[in-house]
Order: structure tokens, then sequence, then C-alpha cells
């Protein structure tokens, strides 16, 4: 991880992406999870937040992968059927999912803050680049539309 500039996350289950969230945080590297479902998907980013030597953020950070889950801390593989378990998805889905976390990760770069871009509940404020919003996280769902 230390070679890298970016970390992009696409494992299998919840567990495997704690650890290389953590470890990207402490090398301050920009880490982005793009995680499917059969017809969901969420693209998220880790890491520091705005202004993270300021002292008025008390040094905050983005969470991990687990502090913004929607699913509470379980093992998400333990007793769940073959069908369960399977990593099938849409057609699209994983091209709408990979596009969107490399649009991403392009607003990052492209923001004087890189990975220090603020993320906010209300998209108004959160920091932007000359692409847009920087969002923290980006969910979709495909039987929406």
């Amino acid at each position: 991880m230390k070679e890298h500039d970016v970390i992009f996350l696409l494992t299998d289950s919840r567990e495997s992406r704690w650890l290389p969230t953590v470890l990207a945080g402490v090398q301050n590297k920009i880490c982005l999870t793009i995680a499917l479902g059969f017809e969901t998907y969420l693209v998220m980013r880790h890491g520091l937040s705005a202004h993270h030597h300021n002292p008025e953020t008390n040094g905050a950070r983005l969470g991990c992968y687990f502090c913004n889950d929607v699913v509470a801390p379980r093992n998400s593989l333990q007793d769940r059927s073959l069908d369960q378990q399977c990593t099938v998805s849409r057609p699209a889905l994983c091209c709408m999912a990979s596009s969107l976390g490399v649009e991403l990760l392009t607003s990052l770069l492209n923001h004087p803050l890189r990975h220090g871009a603020r993320a906010q509940e209300v998209a108004e404020h959160c920091d932007k680049s000359v692409l847009g919003i920087i969002p923290q996280q980006i969910r979709g769902d495909l039987s929406l539309f």
C-alpha cells in the first residue's frame, strides 16, 4: 500500500474492507470502496475529513467502512446459503459503480485538499471540484432506476 497513491477496495466481504481502510488512513492514502449487491452499489471514500489539521474539527476523519455501513458489524458470510453468498450482480452494475468510483477519484484529484475535501450530509455543503460536489458516499439501486 505504501507504494501506491490510491487504494481501491474491490473485495467480496464487508470484513475484508476494514483493515485496508485503517491502513490507508494511517498512511494518508486515498481509499475508495466499490461494493456491489445484486442490484445495488456503494461507492465510498475513506480517510481524512476537511481541514484535518484544523482545531475546530478535532482531527475528525471520514469513517472506515464499518463506521459508515448501514448494517451493524457482524460476520457477513456466516449462516448464509450459497445463493446469499453469490456475488452475481446485474449486468451493468459493476460498470456503473466502478465508473462512479473513477469519477469520485478524479474529483478528489482536482480539489486542492485532495482526499481532505469536506464531505457533509447536505450536498450543497460538500466541497466541490471543477467536476461538482465531492460526496463521501454514492449509493444506487437499479430496481429504482
